[in-house]
């Protein structure tokens, strides 16, 4: 009977399949348009964790709540000029005070979560304040979620800093530090191909190597094409033919890169307009 009381629509939530939900949802997150019907589902599998006392997963769900609503920002960002205002400001908002409750949430449940899940909140706290233009911030995000994976001795998350400093490298190009940030880019990308972390994390889970990857390219590429950076045009060309080479998933497949070839093609449209 108690089980019962932990439903969510047709599903019993328990500590057994907490994870498995956890990565239906991850997968279900990945697809176009779900973010309005998916966040509702993540806050009912939360308030069940919550319940279960599986803090580290509760984390995890509203760094999944996060994402969600980053993804009606990107989503909306992709369309140019067919772009729903409403709903892109609506996932910004929504990104902003899942923040803010990540945060307090993961200082108020410290000595009770997971090492690794509570330094990626950093991640999070680093990409709102990019998405706000607060470049220096995101960096002392970054910097401090760093800190942690690299004292990590772990594969399973040391991989983390691969994400961090593609991120980290984002933060100082966007302040005007363009030199060491693409040094620091060029590094990262070199090490996703390279390093033990790197090989571990694409025979692991080569989706989201993928992403990570293609994320650091695509970005730095938008950059330089918005700038109208002639002197960086070859590196953000080279970036975005290893983005396409690499959203291809070991079976062939590219559907689950919709996102991220969106982002692509939105980059490779903008060196064109500006002529680089």
């Amino acid at each position: 009977m108690e089980n019962k009381d932990r439903s969510v629509g047709q599903e019993i939530v328990t500590k057994e399949n907490l994870s498995a939900i956890l990565t239906k949802i991850g997968i279900e997150r990945e697809k176009k348009g779900t973010s309005e019907t998916l966040i509702p589902h993540i806050q009912k599998v939360r308030e069940e964790a919550e319940k279960l006392g599986e803090k580290s997963t509760v984390l995890q769900l509203y760094q999944e709540e996060f994402l969600s609503a980053q993804h009606m920002v990107m989503e909306e960002k992709a369309k140019r000029l067919r772009a729903n205002p409403v709903r892109a400001a609506k996932g910004m908002f929504m990104m902003e005070s899942t923040s803010k409750t990540m945060e307090k949430y993961a200082e108020s449940n410290g000595e009770n979560l997971d090492p690794a899940i509570k330094a990626r909140v950093y991640r999070f706290l680093g990409r709102n304040a990019d998405h706000k233009g607060q470049y220096k911030k995101s960096e002392q995000f970054y910097r401090k979620g760093l800190e942690y994976f690299d004292r990590s001795t772990k594969p399973e998350e040391r991989f983390n800093m691969l994400e961090f400093l593609g991120f980290l490298s984002y933060s100082l190009i966007k302040q005007g530090k363009t030199e060491e940030g693409l040094d620091l880019a060029q590094k990262t990308l070199k090490d996703f191909d390279g390093s033990d972390e790197g090989k571990w994390l694409k025979e692991t889970n080569y989706y989201a190597w993928a992403v990570w990857k293609s994320g650091i390219e695509i970005r730095t590429a938008e950059h330089i094409a918005k700038t109208k950076d002639s002197e960086h045009a070859d590196l953000a060309k080279a970036f975005l033919v290893d983005s396409e080479n690499v959203l291809v998933m070991p079976d062939g497949t590219t559907e689950s890169f919709r996102l991220r070839l969106d982002e692509l093609n939105t980059t490779r449209d903008l060196m064109s307009k500006n002529k680089l």
